[in-house]
């Protein structure tokens, strides 16, 4: 028979043994020590300054003092003395110190393992799909001293990984890996019915709205959307049916129903690029220079020109004391002029008759000599005009009235017009 028991190891009253007693008291004290086993702390090495009656210590594996030579045992305070048992595989501990249930295993007291369990509830039940279950006012996740990663794996891309929002068991909002690899929102109204909407492509980062997106209204100064690092450029809602772009907090665009407003100088090559350009669909460019836009209010004008090409008006009409004039931008310049014959035509040349020479200064200079005709008026009948004793120049020109006969007086006009070019 043996002397002690197989698990607690406390000793048996043998047949005929004197003073059982004692041996019944020893058993008594293993049990007291290892049931409902609570130890003051976990791997202590040197014996405490203070112990009171029944405190048990497990000991680390190179105690000292009066515990030397008792790596690994449990030290029991039994009187004025120390009482060490030795532990088993298995055996179950309160550790004081740190608050935590300890499990002798491998020799050494570790926490209670949780590698491998089924499940785990707490504040409510888990189920063969939801192994963790916690019914919490909230649930928190902190770091261990860095940073801290929640992640969710799934087996393969036409699964799903993510995180599911529920009123009364009912969803409502959905994120994560749905059915694909791009991460993704949707939400629902009841639970069944479900609409995306936001996804992101995972190859390119691209965000697409497939419902789309509302937009507060904004304002010049602050668009409802603008740009990172300029916050006062972007588009924005003036008023209903109405969209603005604006830079530097001021709107430079406005489309509304029936207009499309630009504050600002059109360039580029939705424009002409020159005087010249002709290109379909081009916006006719209007400033002062070779690529001036003509309209009704500058068609007339003053004409003027740079290296031969016009950068006035179309059209320039004037009139002074020796007649009318009118200039075009091609550079043509037709003057006019109706002219009096004071003196009649009586100086015979050869078989003709001639008035006297007449001088007409033009109104307007010519870049060379015009050409210049004229025509008597009805009062001074089978007459016609000639050349005067003076060239043409630039400046002026010289006529005489012509007849096959002599007139004495004559009362009659004569209207004049020089054509040539102002450039």
């Amino acid at each position: 028979m043996s002397d002690t028991t197989q698990n607690l190891v406390m000793p048996i009253i043998q047949p005929a043994q004197a003073q059982k007693h004692v041996t019944h008291n020893e058993a008594l004290l293993v049990l007291d020590g290892a049931v409902q086993l609570c130890l003051e702390a976990v791997g202590q090495e040197a014996p405490p300054e203070t112990v009171a009656e029944g405190q048990i210590w497990a000991l680390g594996p190179a105690p000292t003092g009066i515990w030397a030579g008792q790596a690994g045992s449990l030290a029991m305070r039994v009187g004025a003395g120390w009482l060490h048992l030795a532990p088993r595989e298995g055996w179950r501990g309160w550790d004081r110190s740190s608050g935590s249930l300890r499990v002798f295993q491998g020799g050494a007291w570790v926490g209670l393992p949780l590698q491998g369990v089924e499940g785990l509830g707490i504040g409510a039940s888990y189920d063969a799909t939801n192994r963790l279950a916690v019914a919490a006012a909230a649930t928190l996740l902190s770091h261990a001293g860095a940073g801290h990663q929640l992640k969710i794996n799934k087996a393969a891309a036409e699964e799903t990984g993510s995180l599911l929002f529920q009123t009364d068991w009912s969803g409502r909002a959905e994120m994560g890996l749905a059915g694909t690899d791009g991460f993704a929102i949707k939400v629902s109204a009841d639970g069944a019915q479900w609409s995306e909407a936001l996804i992101v492509a995972p190859a390119s980062g691209q965000v697409s709205l497939p419902a789309g997106a509302l937009l507060p209204s904004g304002s010049a100064a602050t668009p409802a959307l603008g740009f990172a690092g300029d916050a006062d450029t972007g588009f924005h809602r003036p008023a209903a049916d109405q969209i603005g772009a604006a830079t530097g907090g001021v709107r430079r665009w406005l489309l509304t129903e029936s207009a499309c407003q630009i504050d600002v100088p059109i360039t580029g090559w939705a424009v002409t690029q020159s005087a010249s350009d002709v290109t379909a669909g081009r916006l006719l460019r209007t400033e002062a220079g070779p690529a001036q836009a003509f309209r009704q209010g500058n068609v007339l004008g003053s004409v003027s020109q740079s290296a031969g090409v016009p950068t006035g008006a179309l059209v320039e009409r004037g009139s002074t004391a020796q007649g009318a004039y009118m200039r075009f931008a091609d550079g043509t310049q037709i003057c006019t002029q109706r002219l009096a014959v004071p003196s009649g035509v009586a100086t015979a040349t050869g078989a003709l008759f001639m008035s006297e020479s007449y001088v007409w200064t033009f109104p307007a200079l010519f870049v060379a000599p015009p050409a210049v005709s004229g025509l008597p008026s009805i009062d001074l009948p089978m007459a016609w005009l000639a050349s005067g004793p003076t060239a043409t120049s630039e400046a002026a020109t010289s006529v005489r009235v012509m007849r096959t006969a002599a007139l004495a007086t004559a009362t009659g006009m004569v209207d004049l017009t020089a054509v040539g070019r102002w450039f």
